[in-house]
């Protein structure tokens, strides 16, 4: 015979609530992202630009401020609405950056014959990290539609996780530890 005892300190409503909620429900991996991508724009930018366009500068400031208060403040625990919503946004952001990136690449790939590989898998590394959010919000949308959840489209897109990092080595630290 087992004794269990739950101690349920989390109650609706308080910090330790909403704190947990936004852990559980992807909105801090969200916010972490959000991040990610504002510092994947300093990187194109400094790889593939010589100086910052002024306007796509603050669209990609604005629109990153406005992502990371969604994933944080519009939340309603178990709203899959707001979830796919929420997806959406970080999608749409991941876009603003990566399909610049990836035409940066493209034309470097065909450009830089020696570099040929790296940019090549930048530019994988640029579309699997736009469809994973694509791929969540998807999902999402069959578990608003009644689908018991972990669809298809779930495992796609950690399956975009690991080419994007695979493709991010290959690009990005492969070429540095070659040249050492």
């Amino acid at each position: 015979m087992f004794v269990v005892f739950v101690i349920d300190v989390v109650q609706d409503g308080s910090i330790i609530a909403w704190c947990y909620n936004i852990i559980v429900d992807f909105r801090l991996s969200e916010l972490f992202v959000t991040i990610a991508i504002f510092l994947s724009y300093i990187l194109k930018v400094s790889v593939f630009e010589k100086g910052y366009n002024t306007i796509q500068k603050f669209a990609v400031i604005i629109y990153g401020i406005f992502t990371c208060i969604y994933v944080l403040f519009i939340y309603e625990n178990g709203n899959t609405i707001l979830d796919i919503i929420a997806f959406l946004i970080v999608f749409i952001y991941m876009v603003m950056v990566y399909a610049p990136f990836l035409q940066r690449a493209l034309q470097a790939y065909r450009g830089l014959p020696e570099f040929s590989q790296a940019f090549l898998s930048l530019a994988i590394m640029s579309i699997s990290f736009m469809l994973i959010f694509l791929n969540f919000a998807i999902d999402r949308v069959l578990i608003f539609l009644g689908s018991p959840g972990f669809t298809l489209f779930y495992f796609l897109a950690w399956i975009f996780v690991i080419v994007g990092i695979f493709g991010a080595y290959y690009g990005y630290i492969r070429p540095k530890s070659s040249e050492e």
